[in-house]
């Protein structure tokens, strides 16, 4: 390193730890400022509640004196008592109260107004005074366990780091407490650096030999410790731990030194002597219970590569040496719950490990993937060690740190694993991951560990890997069947568990599968409308199979939950305590109900889909048909399910599904017969077969409106969605009769379609007669001779003058028969048509 390298480098040092001075006691300014602040406001806010103290005294005396029967004395207007929002409730001890009645609220009277107090007892505003009208009073949410012990941690490392303990120390000044501990730390840490520098500088120089540069820095290591483990215990202990700290330093740079450059000693000696080095710095460390000491010597370990870089990277001593810092923090966390050393540690091992990293080869994958597996291990082991072994319940922080070390581990992983391999053999990766969580959620269900947010990472952790697993081994066709496999299968173990946790992973695993089955899948599927059979049919139907089992075997997992949360199952022993677990955020009627409208809508969706493909590729012609079979099962379990447990929602839907099956059938499978409005006629040569799908097609409707009809018409609130199924069944069956019988004789008998027609409609008037008398319904029969009226209409307007002779001979018979027959009818039944006399026509004689 150059001289100006080397200035350059000791003024980057001194501007950082500059800055790093100057911000805390920057903080510490305005910490100062805002308590000042929050004094004052506390002063005036004391002086308000004694005011209002006194006015609700006052106010709850008038209150007594109007129970009592006693005219209070009149008082002048007062102005009302401004009160910060939100009040602190006053003590009870405080607040003087009557002997007599110790527990009425505190109430105000229209004059003077009283800002509404708040407290254990509700206030009361009073607009007239025989009315009260209760005020409610904000909530204020408390901060849960979780988030309280993470809160207090980092006020303990904020706390160390400005004035080198986790608590303010009590009998010295703010200067003293800051300016001794960050000048200590400073001038080591410079000392430190300066040792380093100099074993740089002598080595570019060539001034002292290799045993003699190795030699001073340990004189110097030793120097420091001699002289801190002097001063500890007495006026310098502080003081003393500082040199420690960079006593230990120096032999770590000592130690690397003779090993990575001067090669002085072998990897087996310099791997034992650091060894002994973090060890005999840990055992001190946790002996005097002192951080600092920690901090310092992890400090200069991990400076000491950067140090004494030449360049070119080893990656297997740099990764051992930083493993063996690693290990010796965990051997501390053994004993002490230092977070700040734990990051330290975390940010050191991955900032020396990505810097090393800018050298990375494919070639080197073996040197590099292997340490940072140690990596991973090391940090999800460190974060709950101490909780672990000392029953500490865990808080945000151990939960955050554990999220981050997999999710760097995973993304380094997959990148490195990726450039080599491909990305496929990723999965070499997430399958291990998987397993090491569900080893983590075994060991705690077993040992009956009760540590609730641990338990969620854990699980929650190991779901997200076996379900990234997935994609990376099946083609994108099977990712949605995989999703819903695994959702099923946590939901089966949430239940034998008794797991609300990995029921809700299984709710958001199943909302994902939906999203892809409705985005992904569906598109995916049917998305291209040409025909498929210029494929072989044996290849055809592998096809349809394999499409069946992709997306049927997601709505058969469906079912399977709907099954599960339906009829629990026997819970296991290894049962989740209720206290590792959280509370239900989704009911189980909720879920039931939700698993059971998704396999319906998504089974609807599907056959909807696949009927269309199949049918239309193998028989068009029974295409509409099998849609409409399909849409009347739908609206028979909706009526079926409303019949078994009536609800609007489900009256609603049926009535929808009801509306669009009727829309299809006028809007959609009409005009594929081509049907010409203006002369009522399908389109192109009568077919019987193409009558029979109609008959089918039409026929199917029709009855199922019939049984809506039928099932409904006396439901309460469901009978005017019987009613309209009748009329529109009666309504199709009208129009079904005219078209085909319209388009028959058209196709076989043109001269006599006019007739044939009237006659038709003739005896569909005679028929709703008959059932109007038979029923003795009026609709029925006034919609009866208004038909009668327009085939009259039809008869002497238009087949009059279109019919041949004998055809109009044969109509006019036929049609005079029938409306006779009906005339017939309102005779023969003439009592039903009886109506009562008038009060005054029964008196006359």
């Amino acid at each position: 390193m150059s001289p100006d390298e080397l200035l350059i480098a000791l003024i980057v040092v001194l501007g950082v730890f500059s800055a790093l001075f100057a911000l805390p006691t920057a903080i510490l300014v305005v910490v100062k400022r805002l308590a000042k602040r929050q004094d004052e406001l506390a002063d005036a806010t004391a002086r308000q509640l004694t005011s209002l103290r006194n006015e609700v005294h006052k106010q709850r005396k008038l209150l007594q004196q109007m129970v009592a029967g006693v005219q209070p004395p009149l008082e002048p207007k007062a102005t009302p008592v401004a009160v910060p929002e939100p009040v602190v409730p006053p003590a009870a001890s405080e607040i003087p109260s009557e002997p007599q009645r110790p527990t009425e609220p505190a109430m105000v009277t229209a004059t003077p107004p009283l800002p509404h107090p708040t407290g254990p007892a509700r206030a009361f505003a009073i607009g007239h005074p025989d009315r009260l009208r209760p005020v409610r009073e904000p909530e204020i949410r408390e901060p849960s366990r979780f988030e309280a012990a993470a809160r207090a941690i980092l006020l303990r490392i904020w706390n160390w780091l400005i004035v080198g303990e986790e608590h303010r120390p009590t009998g010295v000044s703010m200067e003293f407490a800051i300016a001794s501990t960050w000048l200590l730390r400073v001038g080591v840490v410079i000392l430190v650096m300066g040792i380093g520098f100099f074993l740089s500088y002598s080595i570019n120089r060539g001034l002292i030999g290799p045993m003699g540069r190795v030699g001073l820095t340990i004189l110097a290591g030793v120097t420091m410790l001699t002289a801190g483990v002097r001063m500890l215990g007495g006026r310098y202990h502080r003081f003393g731990e500082g040199l420690i700290g960079g006593g230990f330093a120096s032999l770590y740079f000592s130690i690397f030194a003779a090993f990575h450059f001067f090669h002085l000693i072998d990897a087996t000696p310099a791997f034992a002597l650091m060894v002994l080095v973090t060890v005999c710095a840990g055992t001190m460390a946790v002996r005097v219970d002192s951080m600092l000491v920690a901090v310092l010597g992890l400090l200069g370990g991990y400076g000491t590569p950067v140090m004494l870089s030449t360049g070119e990277v080893n990656f297997i001593g740099l990764f051992s040496y930083v493993l063996l810092l690693g290990l010796g923090v965990l051997a501390v966390s053994y004993k002490k719950q230092w977070h700040f050393l734990n990051y330290l540690c975390f940010l050191g091992t991955y900032g020396l490990f990505f810097g090393a990293m800018s050298s990375y080869h494919d070639a080197d994958f073996w040197q590099v993937m292997p340490f940072l597996i140690a990596f991973f291990v090391l940090f999800s082991t460190m974060v709950f060690l101490f909780n672990l072994l000392h029953g500490t319940k865990s808080t945000l922080l151990e939960s955050v740190g554990l999220l981050v070390n997999a999710g760097i581990f995973f993304a380094v992983g997959y990148c490195l694993i990726d450039s080599a391999f491909g990305y496929r053999w990723v999965a070499a990766l997430t399958v291990p991951l998987a397993a090491f969580y569900v080893a983590h959620v075994w060991f705690f269900l077993v040992r009956r560990l009760l540590d609730r947010e641990l338990l969620f990472c854990f699980s929650g952790l190991a779901a997200f890997f076996l379900a990234v697993t997935i994609p990376l081994i099946l083609s994108a066709q099977w990712i949605t069947v995989s999703w819903a496999l695994e959702a099923f299968v946590i939901l089966w173990i949430a239940g034998k568990l008794q797991s609300h946790f990995l029921r809700h992973v299984a709710y958001v695993l199943y909302l994902v599968v939906v999203g892809r089955f409705c985005l992904v899948d569906l598109p995916g599927q049917y998305a291209a409308a040409a025909p498929r059979l210029d494929v072989p049919l044996s290849e055809y139907f592998w096809l349809m199979l394999q499409r069946l089992m992709a997306l049927g075997i997601p709505i058969a997992s469906l079912a399977g939950a709907f099954r599960l949360l339906r009829s629990p199952g026997a819970t296991s022993s290894l049962a989740v305590d209720r206290a590792n677990d959280m509370t239900a955020w989704v009911r189980d009627r909720w879920a039931v109900r939700a698993a059971a409208a998704g396999v319906a809508a998504l089974l609807f969706v599907f056959l909807h889909l696949e009927l269309n493909r199949t049918f239309g590729d193998l028989y068009p012609p029974m295409r509409l048909p099998a849609l409409s079979l399909l849409w009347i099962a739908m609206c028979v379990f909706l009526m079926q399910e409303y019949l078994a447990r009536p609800s609007e929602i489900l009256l609603g839907l049926l009535t929808l599904f009801g509306l669009g099956l009727v829309a299809k059938l006028l809007w959609f499978d009409l005009p594929s017969w081509r049907l010409a409005v203006e002369t009522q006629r399908y389109g192109g040569v009568y077919s019987p077969l193409d009558a029979a799908m109609r008959l089918l097609d039409f026929g199917v409707v029709i009855a199922l409106l019939g049984l809506v009809f039928r099932r409904l018409r006396g439901e309460g609130d469901a009978r005017s969605v019987g009613r309209l199924s009748g009329c529109c069944a009666l309504a199709l069956l009208f129009v079904f009769l005219t078209l085909e019988l319209n388009t028959f004789l058209n196709g076989y008998l043109p001269e006599f379609r006019a007739g044939g027609v009237s006659i038709l409609w003739s005896l569909f008037a005679l028929g709703l007669l008959l059932a109007g008398i038979w029923r003795d319904l009026k609709p029925l029969r006034y919609t009866s001779l208004a038909l009668f009226a327009v085939v009259v209409w039809k008869v002497f307007s238009s087949d009059l003058a279109h019919l041949d002779q004998i055809y109009r001979i044969v109509a006019f018979l036929t049609l005079g028969v029938l409306v006779l027959c009906g005339s017939f009818l309102y005779l023969k039944h003439r009592s039903t048509f009886a109506t009562k006399m008038p009060p005054s026509e029964e008196s006359k004689p």
